[in-house]
């Protein structure tokens, strides 16, 4: 969806396939999905797979003067950071995901404990998954924080696009090892039941009626974020309170969200230190603390291509 949307705004919005639509309008925003997609990507180029359907897989537009001017115009002339955006993103899609496991715990007869979803610095969403108290694991060892959302923010023309993928129906197998490593993945389909009979089954093992409960949810997640980022943007400050514009509550918002106990471990550095979040900056930078050394360090990283 980042490279449709890319091709989107490259044309000027212009459809060469039926040029009679072509009015000139351009939108403040627009959103791009699919039900699946084949060269899906991650940071730093890393491989996104999404050949099933099933996950929410899109990329919203925004103008890029949107967030510079616009934004300032609503905060009383301060700017609000740049390096912020990505956390913004990630409050939305963890808040809506937090949604979307409350609603299924109110749909089922099952008296479980609801997941908490948290944020991994800087463009990931987590759920941490705790295991029953009376399990002979450690404390530690029975928590678990596994990755249901990533974000990737690139840039074309005068648009910010922002990528998200979000494991409604299936988790893809994520590798320990190689260029493609990284966190353990989950799905919402693991604390959700489709609403469903019983029809034919797939290679994966899934009906057609179950597919299509996950494509319409996806299709929700991604309508609904799209939305609320829009609203937030666009919508005058004497409609909402009055700092939720400011810098201030954006990080806030993305702040409880956070998991302070989680360790951390830096992805690209060659020993992979362990780490823990000890502090988040004005401007979206983090200082983390060395689990082994007690040193600190403060990280910043590019969120644009």
């Amino acid at each position: 969806t980042m490279d449709a949307s890319k091709t989107i705004v490259e044309n000027k919005f212009l459809d060469e396939d039926n040029p009679s639509t072509n009015d000139g309008t351009v939108p403040t925003s627009f959103v791009v999905s699919a039900t699946s997609q084949t060269n899906g990507r991650g940071t730093t180029q890393r491989n996104w797979k999404s050949l099933q359907k099933g996950n929410a897989l899109f990329t919203i537009g925004i103008q890029q003067s949107s967030w510079m001017k616009d934004l300032k115009a609503k905060n009383d002339g301060r700017v609000v950071p740049l390096t912020l955006l990505p956390l913004k993103i990630g409050s939305l899609v963890a808040f809506h995901i937090q949604r979307a496991l409350e609603e299924c715990a109110l749909e089922s007869d099952e008296k479980e404990q609801i997941p908490r979803v948290t944020v991994k610095w800087p463009n990931d969403v987590l759920i941490r998954r705790t295991q029953s108290a009376q399990s002979s694991l450690s404390p530690s060892a029975r928590e678990a924080h596994e990755k249901i959302a990533g974000i990737l923010i690139e840039s074309a023309q005068d648009w910010f696009l922002i990528g998200i993928g979000i494991n409604v129906g299936y988790a893809p197998s994520i590798p320990l090892e190689g260029a493609d490593y990284g966190r353990r993945a989950t799905c919402l389909s693991q604390y959700c039941n489709a609403s469903t009979s019983a029809g034919e089954i797939d290679g994966e093992g899934r009906s057609k009626e179950e597919e299509e409960y996950w494509i319409n949810m996806s299709k929700k997640l991604a309508i609904d974020i799209a939305h609320d980022l829009h609203s937030w943007l666009h919508s005058a400050s004497s409609s909402l309170s009055l700092d939720v514009h400011s810098g201030e509550s954006v990080l806030n918002q993305w702040k409880s969200y956070i998991d302070w106990d989680m360790e951390l471990i830096l992805r690209d550095t060659p020993k992979r230190e362990r780490v823990t979040l000890k502090s988040v900056m004005d401007d979206g930078r983090v200082v983390v603390q060395e689990v082994e050394t007690g040193l600190t360090r403060t990280l910043i990283t590019d969120y644009f291509l």
